[in-house]
C-alpha cells in the first residue's frame, strides 16, 4: 500500500521553486521547511525523506542545521541535486546508514553552454574588446576561428558529451578520456586515462569534466600542463582538487599556457590569498556554471520521480552505493 504519512524535508528555496508538485506526488505527505537562517519548521528528526539541494552549501547556517541533523536522526535517505558525491558529507551520510542517490545528467547543457561562452569569449577577445570601448578605442584585434580547433575533454560523461555536441555544431574536433570506449556520435578520437598527456598536447581548449577520485586527485599537475601547447585554454567544471593551482598559478604566471577558467576550487570559496584571482589570464566564477531554472528544476523532476517510488514502496533510482574520495571543501560538490 502508498504511504500516506512520509516525513519530507526540503530547503524553502527548493519549496518556492517546485513545492507545488509535492502534493501531486504524495497528497498526504508532512513537509519540513529548512529556511536559510537554519530553523525548521517543525521537529525534522525521523525524515524519510530530504532533497539536499545546492543551495545548502551557501547558507551556513541551513548547512550547519541539517549537518546537526545527521549527528542526531539522519533521514531515511537523501536525494542530492549533484551528480558528484565526494563530499565528505556523503560519506558521513552512508555511514549512518542512509540512502543516497544522485541527479546524473541533469546539469550537461547548462555546463556546457558555461564552457562555451569562455571559449568564445577567449577566441573572440570580448574582454579586450570591453576594455577598449571603455578607453573608447577604435583598435581592430585579430580574434581565433573554432571551425578546425580542437577541444580535449577530459572525462566523458553527461557534460563532456553535451560540450563534445556543442564543439561539433562549430566544426571543432573532438578528443575524450574515458575507461571505455564511449558510444556518442559527437567524438572524434577516444584516448585512455593513461594517454591524457597526448590528448592535452593535440588540444587547443581543454576542458575537466571528470569526477573527483584516488585517481583523478591533481590528475593535472605540473606535468599535465606541461604537455599542453602554450596557445591553449584549460577549463575546470570539474572538481577543484582534479587540478593542481600551485601548478596552474606557475603556468599562468610565465604564460606557459594562455588562460585558465576555474568553476570550481580545491577549497571553497577560494581562499582570498590564491595568486589565481590577481592573474589577468585567469578567471574565476563562484560554482555556479549549473544555476540557472531550467537545471534545478530537472534535479526536482529526479527527485519527484524517486519520490514517487518511496511512496508506492519501490526501489528507488540512482542509487549510490561507494564513495571513493571524500572532500572536506564545503562548497565542492
Amino acid at each position: 500500500m502508498p504511504s500516506t504519512s512520509l516525513r519530507i524535508g526540503v530547503t524553502t528555496e527548493f519549496h518556492n521553486r517546485a513545492g507545488a508538485r509535492l502534493p501531486e506526488i504524495v497528497p498526504d505527505a508532512n513537509i519540513i521547511l529548512l529556511d536559510a537562517e537554519g530553523a525548521w519548521s517543525a521537529d525534522p528528526a525521523d525524515l524519510d525523506a530530504f532533497f539536499f539541494s545546492e543551495d545548502l552549501y551557501y547558507l551556513p547556517d541551513a548547512f550547519g542545521a541539517f549537518v546537526e541533523l545527521l549527528s542526531s536522526s539522519p533521514p531515511k535517505w537523501m536525494q542530492t541535486a549533484s551528480t558528484g558525491v565526494d563530499h565528505s558529507l556523503f560519506a558521513h551520510l552512508l555511514d549512518s546508514g542512509a540512502m543516497v542517490t544522485n541527479s546524473p545528467g541533469v546539469h550537461g547543457s547548462t555546463i556546457a553552454e558555461y564552457v562555451f561562452a569562455y571559449i568564445l569569449s577567449h577566441a573572440k577577445r570580448l574582454p579586450q574588446h570591453a576594455a577598449n570601448q571603455a578607453d573608447r578605442a577604435w583598435t581592430p584585434l585579430e580574434s581565433l576561428e573554432l571551425a578546425g580547433a580542437t577541444l580535449g575533454i577530459v572525462g566523458y560523461g553527461g557534460i563532456g558529451e553535451a560540450c563534445a555536441r556543442l564543439a561539433k555544431a562549430f566544426g571543432m574536433r573532438t578528443l575524450a578520456t574515458k575507461r571505455r570506449m564511449p558510444d556518442s556520435d559527437a567524438l572524434d578520437m577516444h584516448f585512455s586515462p593513461d594517454r591524457l598527456h597526448e590528448l592535452l598536447a593535440a588540444s587547443d581548449y581543454v576542458v575537466l569534466c571528470c569526477p573527483l577520485t584516488d585517481e583523478t586527485l591533481n590528475l593535472i599537475d605540473r606535468d599535465a600542463i606541461a604537455a599542453m601547447q602554450s596557445h591553449s585554454l584549460l577549463i575546470n567544471v570539474a572538481r577543484g582538487r582534479v587540478l593542481d593551482h600551485e601548478a596552474l598559478a606557475v603556468a599562468l604566471e610565465s604564460n606557459a599556457i594562455a588562460g585558465a577558467v576555474l568553476d570550481v576550487a580545491p577549497i571553497e570559496p577560494l581562499r582570498p590569498d590564491s595568486p589565481l584571482w590577481d592573474l589577468p589570464n585567469c578567471q574565476i566564477t563562484p560554482h555556479d556554471s549549473c544555476h540557472v531554472d531550467a537545471s534545478y528544476m530537472r534535479t526536482a523532476d529526479i527527485f519527484f520521480v524517486n519520490l514517487a517510488h518511496l511512496n508506492n514502496a519501490e526501489p528507488l533510482e540512482w542509487v549510490v552505493t561507494d564513495i571513493e574520495l571524500s572532500d572536506p571543501s564545503i562548497g565542492d560538490v
